[in-house]
Parts: C-alpha cells; structure tokens; sequence
C-alpha cells in the first residue's frame, strides 16, 4: 500500500513552471484594442489537443491568482495542466460596460453582444491557431461578469461547458431561460457558483434564487456545485471560490486516494479493473480528456486486486500498462506475477525474464525481478 501511495508525492516533483506572455488583440468586434495574458503549462507542446483552456474575466485582477492555482493542483495531479487566458478590464467601468445587461430583461447590450462575439471569434481562436483547439473549456467571472457568462449557456451548442461564477450579481429574469437552456442542452455541463453571508442582501438573495433552481435540475448532465461562505466578502470571495471551484471541478479527475481505495475498491464485488476503466471513461465524459492512465491507479487496483484475488485484474493491467508504459518493466512484472498466482511458474519465469529487459519504475526494480527469476528457476 505505502509505495503507490508515493506516486501522488512523485506528482509534485514536477516542473510545471510554464511562461506567461501578454498580446494586443486588434478586435473588429469591439473596434478597439485589448490586451490580453496568456499562461501556457511547460508541456504544452507534448499535449496539445487535451490542455484546457481556461478563460478569465477581469483578468487584471484575477488572472494570477487562477494561474498559481492551476499551476499547484496541475502539480498535485489533482487537474491537468491548462492554458490560462486572462482577458483584461482595467479601464474604468470596463467591465460594466463589457458585461452589461437590461435590468428588466435581463437581455445584454449591444456593446456586450459584441464583447461576447469578441471571447468567441478573437480570444478564443487566439489560442486554437496557435495551440490546437482545447476539448475543455472553462469560463471565469465574478459578481458582475459572473452574470454575463450565464448568456453563453443560452447558445444551443454553447463554447464553454464549465462555468465558475463567484458571487454573481445575478439578474433574476435569467432564471426561466436558463431552465429552457439547461433542459435541452445535449452537452455535459459543470456550473460553479458562490454566494456568501457578507454580501448585500439583494445579491445574496438573487444568488440563492438561482443556487434553488439549480437543485432542483434533475439532469444528469449537469454537475452543479455550490459553495457557501461565512467569511469572504464580494473583494475577498475569488480567494476562496476559485481553488475549490477547480479541485472540486476536477474531483474525477483526481488520482485514487486511500479513503477512495479503501471504500471503493476493496468493497467493490466487481473485477477490480472495471472501476479503472469506469474512472477514465467518465474523465472523458464530463470532462472531455483522454487521460493517460497514471501509475498512483495502476498501482491501487493492483494492490487491491492482490488483496481481492482478482487474477483477471492483474492481467488487464498488464495490457495496460504494455500499451501505456511500452519502455516500462511494470507490464510484464504484472504478468509474472499472474501467471504465477495461478500457479503456472514456466509462463512466470518468461514474463519476469522479459521484464528484466525494461526500463524499471520505483519498487519495482532489477533487483526484485532477479530475486523473482531466481526463486523460480
């Protein structure tokens, strides 16, 4: 149990420092200039298709704070690297005039149209030409443009599937069309959002009529969070929302812990393996990434597989670690140590020979495959 539980430590020696560049967009939407941040994870070259991007509103405030979250549970394992693109607002009333709405309609003005079109076909194709367009897209705001970002939900084939809205002013009218839009929406959604005891009281009561409506969405296709503060106020409430918004954003994402091991795959009455391939399956899912299987999981079904006697899971390890880790040792190990639970010594001894030629991985080392050749020979 203690060596796969080293992998998560292992995740932290990463080096996932990245760079931060900054670039003019000349918008023919807006006709004006706006600058924007760009954070791109070090490994963005080798992951191209599957990075994330998540998109900032107010980014001059915001953007180095989701950026030093990212770069830690991205380090942690807890998410996977992303692209942070922060769009700036710095001018006064910009994000006013950016995100503004009809106060009795709800309806957005004709310059925040325009803003909106700016996200979709300048900022985000800033990064899709350069980077690969991402599978994932997410969408910051808080309290003002926190309320705007509800109106790409509208869209019948909406750009973002994850919103995180941090205590939005929160316009009431919407309530009726985001129902419509949620009830016929054919994607997977993840809508975040925070609501505190610190607010004004019109804001935390609209924000409770939207948080109620939400509860009551029986779909499953939507993945409503809710956070509900006691201390933070509508300055200090990004603090708090935004590292819990990803970690919880991203739970399935997460490597398996020991409370998941202990609850989930030792009373599992399943083939142990069929909880591995149901986690990644439903990464992909809600998520929209096809994540490589890690070695921390690898490990914790094979631990719990031993435990359980679950010869088969051992083998379809193996298949996957052969197909994942082809330079790694740790496959035919797997196989060795299959063929020989199932008392078949010969087969053992030829899987353990062949994995002495590959590349070995923490506690499964030359030395224990030698010792394992050696006691069968």
């Amino acid at each position: 149990m203690k060596n796969f539980f080293k992998y998560i430590v292992l995740l932290s020696a990463l080096n996932l420092n990245g760079q931060i560049i900054s670039e003019k967009i000349n918008s023919s939407s807006l006709n004006e200039t706006r600058l924007v941040d760009i954070y791109l994870p070090e490994n963005i070259s080798e992951n191209v298709i599957k990075t994330p991007l998540i998109l900032v509103l107010e980014g001059n405030e915001l953007f180095d704070l989701v950026v030093s979250n990212v770069k830690y549970l991205s380090k942690i394992g807890y998410m996977p690297p992303s692209i942070v693109l922060g769009i700036r607002q710095d001018k006064l009333n910009q994000v006013y005039k950016d995100c503004e709405v009809d106060k009795n309609r709800g309806f957005l003005s004709d310059f925040s149209q325009n803003f909106m079109k700016f996200i979709i076909s300048e900022a985000i194709p800033l990064i899709s030409k350069k980077y690969g367009d991402p599978f994932l897209k997410i969408i910051i705001g808080r309290n003002y443009s926190a309320n705007f970002i509800n109106h790409f939900i509208f869209s019948p084939n909406p750009i973002f599937s994850t919103f995180i809205s941090i205590t939005p002013e929160f316009n009431t009218s919407l309530i009726e069309p985001l129902k419509n839009s949620f009830e016929n929406n054919k994607l997977s959604i993840n809508y975040y959002v925070s609501n505190s005891i610190n607010l004004k009281s019109s804001q935390k009561k609209s924000i409770s009529l939207l948080t109620d409506f939400l509860k009551n969405i029986e779909d499953e296709k939507l993945n409503f969070i809710i956070d509900q503060f006691s201390s933070p106020d509508e300055f200090s409430a990004p603090a708090y929302s935004i590292p819990l918004a990803l970690e919880k954003i991203f739970k399935i994402y997460q490597p398996i812990s020991p409370s998941e091991y202990r609850s989930k795959l030792l009373s599992n009455d399943s083939p142990t393996h069929v909880y591995l391939t149901e986690k990644y399956l439903n990464i992909f899912q809600k998520l929209k990434i096809r994540k490589k299987v890690i070695l921390n999981d690898i490990a914790a079904i094979f631990e719990a597989a031993k435990r359980k006697n679950d010869i088969e899971s051992i083998f379809v390890l193996a298949d996957i670690c052969i197909n994942q880790y082809p330079e790694k040792m740790i496959g035919h190990y797997f196989n060795g140590i299959g063929h020989e639970l199932i008392n078949e010594n010969k087969k053992a001894l030829k899987h353990y020979e062949k994995a002495y030629t590959y590349e070995p991985i923490d506690f499964i080392t030359k030395e224990l495959i030698l010792s394992k050749i050696e006691t069968l020979k």
